[in-house]
C-alpha cells in the first residue's frame, strides 16, 4: 500500500507525523506500506502551522498511491498561509481532484476534510472534521457524523487534529489486518478507535 500524505505550508504537525509515524511503523513492523509526504509542486522544505520545517518526499502524482490522506492546518484562524488559504487560492484543490480520480481510498485529517469538501470529493457523503467546522462542512452538503473516524468506503474522515492517528491505524487494520494494527497501536501505547461502518 503506498500513502501520499499531503501537506503544504501551514499545515498542522500532528496531521501530518501522526499518521506518519503509525503507516511507518506498520512497515517497519512487516506491513507492506510505503508512506510518503507530498506536496503539489516540488518544494524544497515545508513550513508548519507551528513554525516546523521539514522536507517533503514528492509531489502529489509523480507516482501512482493506493491511499490519499489530505492534512488540515490553519482553517479556523482563516489564515492565508494553510488550508484556507488554499481553498481561497485554488490550485490544490484541482490538484486533489485529479489525484483522487486515481486514487482507490481519500482520506482527509482534521480541516483537511474541508479541503476534501471544496474540491468537490465528499458531495452529500458521511465525513467529519475538526468539531469547530462542523457547521461549514455540513454547509457543503456533506452528511456530518460527529465521531473520530468516518468509514464511507472510498472516502475516510476523521475529526480534530490526533484522529489521524486514529485514521491511520484503521486504515492499517482495514487494508492489512487487525493484528497489524494493534502491533503498531501496542508499540505507540495507543488505545485504537474503531469507526461504526
Amino acid at each position: 500500500m503506498i500513502a501520499d500524505i499531503v501537506v503544504y505550508d501551514g499545515t498542522d504537525e500532528i496531521d501530518v507525523f501522526g499518521p506518519v509515524e503509525v503507516l511507518r511503523s506498520a512497515a517497519e513492523l512487516g506491513g507492506d506500506i510505503t508512506a510518503r509526504i507530498v506536496t503539489r509542486t516540488a518544494q524544497d522544505f515545508v513550513t508548519s502551522a507551528y513554525g516546523i520545517r521539514f522536507q517533503p518526499d514528492g509531489v502529489l502524482g509523480d507516482q501512482p498511491s493506493d491511499v490519499l490522506i489530505v492534512t488540515g492546518g490553519s482553517w479556523l484562524t482563516r489564515a492565508s498561509v494553510g488550508a484556507w488559504g488554499e481553498v481561497q487560492r485554488g490550485e490544490l484543490l484541482t490538484a486533489l481532484a485529479a489525484a483522487s480520480a486515481r486514487t482507490p481510498i481519500t482520506a482527509g485529517v482534521c480541516t483537511g476534510t474541508m479541503l476534501l469538501a471544496h474540491a468537490g470529493l465528499i458531495g452529500n457523503r458521511r465525513a467529519v472534521t475538526h468539531h469547530t467546522a462542523w457547521e461549514e462542512l455540513s454547509a457543503t452538503g456533506a452528511q456530518l457524523v460527529p465521531e473520530r473516524v468516518v468509514d464511507d468506503g472510498d472516502l475516510v474522515t476523521a475529526g480534530g487534529v490526533t484522529s489521524g492517528i486514529d485514521l491511520a491505524l484503521w486504515l492499517v487494520q482495514r487494508e492489512l489486518g487487525e493484528a497489524l494494527a494493534q502491533q503498531v497501536a501496542d508499540r505507540m501505547e495507543y488505545a485504537r478507535f474503531v469507526p461504526s461502518r
